[in-house]
């Protein structure tokens, strides 16, 4: 019987019992059939790639955890305050209310000051963590001008210099491993924590700082003409950010560590360190004008706070690796779905010149194949980091698909090919990771040049099936 009627058109083929034969209406073995399906496989095997995000969200939170469960041992992130002085007045702003009384602070900072800071990093572990702790031993020099103290009082209030002090001060108080020691002119003063009222209760001693305070009295600040110099020690512990303000007119800062890998931040930046220099830690110096910092040198009621401002005019140094294991798997994450779809398409294209069939579940599996690679790779880089890790999960992920592919299409040579484009996938994701800035080029010419060779090699493919369609 003919297939057509009269005039050629063709009829659709019926079974024995009248229904269509969908099947003989569809081509066979049709490779653009085939190369739509590895497509949409590829996009659904993403799926387990980005559930490991949620396994590295987990873990990353229990790095925080440990990390705030250490600095609250150690003293966190500290923030210092060089010698600085303060002395309160009062003044009546309404002569008919001489009961009327207002209270302030006159502040004097020094005119010049440096600060030589060693700190001594190790780490300490909490279950699989690593978190960075420190030591710092810290040495103040710094002079100072009575008469600027004296200047600072308004003139309509009087100074109470009996209350007037030489205040020091940390972020974090438990951290303090040593009694400061401080000495005014090579006298020594005797530090106390700063009290928030006088003995009379009528005004504060201390103005609010974002820091604790220490003070010890000095007397004789009303007539004094000499300069002052002050020489001030302490020990601090804490963990992650060490930082200082710049508290005096001109300042230097000059810190030694054994930590090999700081990252600088603050508001002001060191003008040379040695960092990335030797394994053996790094040097730092610091030097912050006048004008630079920002702050009057002297005044009335100014806040002390301002001069360790979080970020706008410290100067700090991380001691924490930016770049967590955490933080290299997410990045690797965000580039599965385009790995995925590079190591699919080589298995496709497996099977366009070897003339063997893959099988859609043989597909999922090999997908499976590279979203456990993300697990091993969180897995080994929390024993003993990133690169190690992937190196030893990407051997293991490349010498389990090429050997299957060898299985696939049996043929030793396909698992070898396999072996190379498999290494260099890996390769380049590798690559990706540490090039951050060049990752998005790196990956667009990878995924042009993936294209242009699937292109290259099916350039003759009958993507119908069947016979040759004539044009």
């Amino acid at each position: 019987m003919s297939d057509t009627l009269d005039g050629g058109v063709t009829q659709p083929p019926f079974t024995q019992g009248g229904s269509i034969d969908l099947k003989s209406m569809l081509p066979g073995r049709s490779i653009g059939l085939k190369l739509l399906l590895v497509c949409a496989l590829a996009l659904a095997m993403t799926i387990p790639a980005m559930l490991v995000y949620g396994v590295v969200a987990e873990r990353s939170a229990g790095q925080q955890a440990a990390i705030a469960d250490v600095s609250q041992i150690m003293g966190g992130s500290q923030a210092v305050l060089g010698p600085v002085l303060v002395v309160p007045y009062a003044r009546t702003p309404d002569p008919e209310k001489p009961d009327r009384v207002v209270y302030g602070h006159a502040i004097a900072f020094a005119d010049t000051g440096q600060a030589d800071v060693d700190v001594e990093v190790s780490e300490r572990k909490r279950g699989l963590y690593s978190v960075p702790v420190y030591e710092a031993d810290i040495d103040f020099s710094a002079r100072f001008d009575p008469g600027i103290l004296r200047d600072a009082v308004p003139n309509d209030a009087d100074a109470i210099w009996a209350d007037a002090r030489l205040y020091v001060g940390v972020s974090d108080t438990r951290g303090i491993k040593e009694t400061f020691a401080v000495k005014a002119n090579g006298r020594d003063l005797r530090m106390e924590p700063a009290a928030s009222t006088n003995e009379a209760g009528r005004y504060r001693v201390a103005p609010t700082a974002g820091v604790r305070l220490a003070g010890g009295a000095i007397q004789g600040l009303e007539t004094l003409e000499i300069p002052i110099d002050v020489t001030a020690s302490m020990r601090l512990s804490g963990a992650q950010r060490f930082a200082m303000g710049p508290f005096s007119r001109s300042t230097q800062m000059n810190m030694s560590s054994n930590w090999a890998d700081p990252s600088f931040t603050g508001g002001i930046l060191p003008d040379r360190h040695t960092a990335g220099e030797s394994d053996d830690g790094f040097t730092a110096n610091w030097s912050v004008p006048y004008m630079a910092r920002g702050i009057p040198g002297s005044g009335a009621n100014l806040n002390l706070g301002d001069v360790t401002n979080w970020g706008e005019r410290d100067m700090a140094v991380n001691f924490i690796q930016e770049a967590s294991p955490y933080q290299s798997v997410e990045r690797a994450l965000k580039y599965a779905a385009m790995f995925i779809g590079f190591v699919f398409l080589a298995y496709f294209l497996f099977e366009v010149t070897s003339g063997a069939r893959a099988h859609p579940a043989q597909y999922i599996l090999i997908g499976l194949a590279q979203a456990i690679f993300y697990l091993l790779l969180l897995a080994f880089s929390e024993r003993f980091g990133f690169d190690p890790a992937f190196g030893v999960a990407a051997v293991m992920t490349v010498g389990l698909t090429s050997f299957y592919a060898m299985t696939v299409f049996r043929s030793k040579l396909y698992g070898l090919r396999a072996l190379g484009v498999m290494s260099g996938i890996y390769a380049l994701i590798y690559v990706l990771m540490r090039a951050q800035d060049n990752a998005l080029l790196a990956g667009s010419l990878a995924s042009f040049t993936a294209i242009a060779l699937t292109m290259y090699m099916t350039r003759n493919v009958n993507w119908y099936g069947g016979e040759p369609r004539e044009a």
